[in-house]
């Protein structure tokens, strides 16, 4: 396997780096705010409900923050904050802040994550983000598929080589080989109006952990998109 370099450090790929990841937390600030909107303008307004928004809209406007400013500093220097973390705890914390899309569109998550699963020495905030782009690709995969149950299977295990295997498993359309080949490519996409920075970015991140990022088609339908960490 050859190193895999971070991404180049130019002004325009930073900007649209950033861009990309900040579609779906803006998105998500948006929705909340519209919701708490809508309660307000009711006859009698439940201010639970209105402070609940409320109470996600600043949660998500905080996690963005955190989000630009270590973005930044990796794409700028390949920064770093590391710490020894559960990879189980950070596929936990992303399953739940997919939850609302995953009831949106019928989405059934099944976790298979080992027990007693060593620790890796790793950026919590990058690996987060490094899953929620594969998710986040897995579902919208899964979107328009309407001749089965859309399912997403996620499963971590720990190799006798010291490492740790995090898989991600769709049953979407999937993509054709030709694809395959550029899948991790900067500025390729298979989606009408993506950007194609997503998978380029975890795999920059991914190796900078010192792991292995890549993907394959299943037999029957989908992708399945894998990465190894080092336990540490």
């Amino acid at each position: 396997m050859g190193m895999i370099q971070p991404l180049p450090h130019h002004g325009l790929l930073e900007f649209s780096v950033l861009a990309h990841e900040l579609k779906q937390p803006l998105m998500a600030i948006l929705s909340n705010a519209q919701a708490a909107q809508r309660l307000l303008t009711m006859a009698t307004p439940d201010l639970t409900e209105v402070g609940a928004a409320v109470d996600d809209i600043i949660a998500a406007a905080r996690r963005t923050d955190e989000m630009i400013q270590r973005l930044q500093a990796f794409i700028t220097t390949g920064a770093l904050e590391r710490s020894r973390l559960s990879i189980n705890d950070v596929i936990r914390e992303v399953m739940q802040l997919m939850c609302g899309d995953a009831a949106t569109h019928h989405i059934r998550i099944t976790l298979d994550l080992a027990a007693d699963l060593p620790p890796v020495h790793g950026d919590r905030i990058q690996l987060r983000q490094v899953l929620l782009n594969v998710v986040r690709n897995a579902f919208e995969a899964m979107y328009l598929v309407a001749d089965r149950t859309p399912t997403l299977v996620v499963h971590t295990a720990a190799k006798p080589t010291g490492v740790i295997t995090v898989t991600v498993q769709d049953c979407g359309r999937g993509i054709d080989e030709a694809s395959m080949a550029r899948l991790f490519h900067p500025f390729f996409t298979t989606k009408a109006g993506g950007m194609g920075l997503g998978l380029a970015l975890s795999r920059s991140i991914i190796a900078a952990h010192g792991g292995w990022i890549w993907a394959s088609r299943n037999p029957e339908q989908g992708l399945t998109v894998s990465f190894t960490l080092p336990a540490g």
